[in-house]
């Protein structure tokens, strides 16, 4: 249910309005153009980004934060002093979303009753988006270990190298293979082996940040991009993956390590430029010996 706290200026001129003079929303033509735009797209980030549009078109608002089950998304940015407005959304008394609306100034009666309106129109197409966002991300997950799949990692690497392309955001990029895991596979058979890599996802799962992703490419090898991330920062998240790997149970009875190739995306690198780099590295470090990490 809605949470009722007072957001709009009730100590001015609110004695002025009666219950059937008092400001209403939006009239219908605006509704109905605001419910086309937000028919526009099922995509989840793109459609906070149209309902975010349609908010600053008639509010003053600085941010919106939408809160699901699986995670959120935040859109514009909160001042200090933001006046902040909590409003879920429900489908039969089941509550599937939250909204955070932030505001550097009190909302009139008139702005309270367009936040209200917009956020009842925004109900069904948010609930559709995230379904389509449950299945999707399920199509995007490897069965075995629950990490990104391939498919995953190539969507989250043209999305990272677009956001370097507009703001100058860099990343870095971690190719790891297993060392010898065909060995306990042969000895062992393939459900230890699975153990093993379920093992290791848990493994890069600790041993990255929140703002981090971790892929398994299918068999023994996997990947991380690291936002933000240079070839210091990539250093000492290889060596955290391979000292947590010496301290895991199931690995360090089969004695698993791993080699790692690492780089940072440079200026103009394709998706292909940046692994191959990664993967050459990974293939030095794979010469050296085991448990090894190689920059490039």
């Amino acid at each position: 249910m809605e949470q009722i706290s007072q957001l709009y200026d009730d100590t001015i001129n609110d004695h002025l309005f009666t219950s059937d003079t008092a400001p209403k929303g939006m009239k219908q033509h605006e509704s109905n153009i605001v419910m086309q735009q937000l028919a526009s797209s099922i995509d989840l980030h793109k459609l906070a980004s149209l309902y975010y549009n349609q908010l600053k078109s008639k509010l003053n608002i600085d941010a919106v934060t939408i809160k699901f089950p699986t995670g959120l998304i935040t859109i514009g940015e909160a001042p200090e002093n933001a006046t902040s407005k909590s409003l879920d959304q429900s489908i039969n008394r089941k509550i599937f979303a939250t909204l955070v609306y932030s505001f550097s100034k009190v909302l009139s009666m008139r702005e309270h009753a367009i936040l209200i309106e917009l956020h009842r129109l925004f109900k069904f197409p948010l609930n559709n988006a995230l379904e389509y966002h449950s299945i999707k991300q399920l199509a995007l997950k490897d069965h075995l270990t629950s990490l990104g799949n391939r498919a995953n990692y190539q969507e989250t690497l043209l999305r990272l190298i677009s956001q370097a392309h507009r703001y100058g955001e860099g990343f870095g990029l971690l190719v790891i293979d297993m060392d010898k895991f065909k060995h306990i596979n042969d000895t062992f058979g393939h459900h230890e082996g699975d153990k093993v890599l379920i093992a290791v996802a848990e493994v890069l799962r600790h041993s990255l940040r929140d703002t981090d992703y971790a892929f398994r490419f299918g068999g023994d090898e996997f990947c991380c991009l690291l936002p933000g991330s240079q070839i210091a920062t990539n250093s000492k998240i290889a060596q955290r993956i391979q000292l947590l790997m010496k301290s895991d149970p199931v690995l360090s009875r089969h004695a698993v390590s791993c080699s790692i190739g690492s780089t940072v995306y440079l200026a103009n690198d394709s998706e292909q430029d940046i692994f191959n780099r990664a993967d050459s590295a990974l293939y030095q470090a794979k010469q050296n010996g085991r448990a090894c990490y190689k920059a490039a």
